[in-house]
């Protein structure tokens, strides 16, 4: 009978070790995970276009293959949530022709009544500056807007939003959205706070936008922001995307980003020349800030 205490004891003491063990490892595996996807973000999410004198005709239709994305609406889930592709007889090739994918962005500097003008994107921000962001894409498709403190942060989708485009992010061609807008009066009553505060200095050095123009709709991203809550803040904000997601949204795209001058003097038309693989522009705008 000892002896058979002594087995189950010296098999439970294993058991223990090899489940310590186990957590260990996991945990170990967990922080090298986080840091590698630290690693990737700083590499990865960053300014991708490149600046260009001659301007590419944003209107004019071109001859583009169709490409599915797994994360895309072409897609479909099953009952356990792994993404599948939809079943069809026969693969086709589908070519059509469109305009190549075009955004453009332009800064409003926001000032206390609410009043904004065009600034420079490459000027130097303050802490206490207030900006909107504009937005003029040259076809319909899906835009999202993701704000980050950092690459390797999470960052807030502030597009899309209960104030712009009744919360949906299903953008029509060559209409400007201006972001924010529409702010309630009777929870936000100062114009001038109907706009983006930024960060401090000491919090965010620099801040991150990143803009993802689409054809199709993401599967696991928001495509509406359906809430009721009147704080800027909640209204700003239909929720969060991790580094790890956005880097592999980044990962998994083949665009071939240029930067032309846009409509206005500081405006700014990020296009994708790839006409292979044109189904979507996701380019990272940084603002520096400067003490004064």
């Amino acid at each position: 009978m000892n002896q058979k205490m002594s087995l189950k004891k010296i098999c439970l003491i294993f058991l223990s070790l090899f489940f310590a063990l186990s957590c260990t490892l996991n945990a170990f595996a967990q922080v090298d995970d986080v840091l590698i996807v630290k690693q990737k973000a700083k590499t990865t999410i960053k300014p991708k276009a490149k600046p260009v004198a001659k301007r590419v005709d944003v209107t004019k239709n071109v001859t583009i293959t169709r490409v599915d994305k797994r994360n895309r609406t072409t897609y479909k889930k099953t009952s356990t949530g792994k993404m599948v592709k939809t079943v069809v007889r026969k693969q086709v090739v589908r070519k059509v022709q469109v305009p190549l994918l075009a955004i453009q962005l332009r800064l409003l500097l926001v000032n206390p009544n609410g009043t904004d003008e065009e600034i420079d994107p490459q000027a130097k921000f303050l802490s206490n500056d207030r900006l909107r962001l504009s937005f003029k894409t040259n076809q319909g498709g899906y835009l999202y807007v993701i704000r980050q403190r950092s690459p390797e942060e999470e960052g807030e989708i502030i597009f899309p939003t209960m104030l712009v485009n009744n919360g949906s992010n299903l953008v029509k061609a060559n209409y400007e959205y201006i972001l924010p807008k529409n702010c309630p009066k009777a929870q936000i009553p100062n114009p001038g706070d109907c706009s983006l505060s930024l960060f401090s200095l000491e919090e965010a050095p620099q801040e991150y936008f990143t803009l993802i123009f689409t054809r199709d709709r993401f599967v696991d991203l928001p495509n509406d922001a359906k809430n009721s809550r009147v704080s800027l803040k909640n209204l700003m904000s239909a929720g969060k995307m991790d580094a790890k997601t956005l880097v592999g949204l980044i990962e998994d795209s083949n665009q071939d980003l240029i930067a032309q001058q846009g409509d206005t003097q500081y405006a700014m038309r990020i296009v994708n020349i790839n006409a292979k693989d044109n189904e979507e522009i996701i380019e990272t705008f940084v603002l520096d800030k400067s003490n004064r």
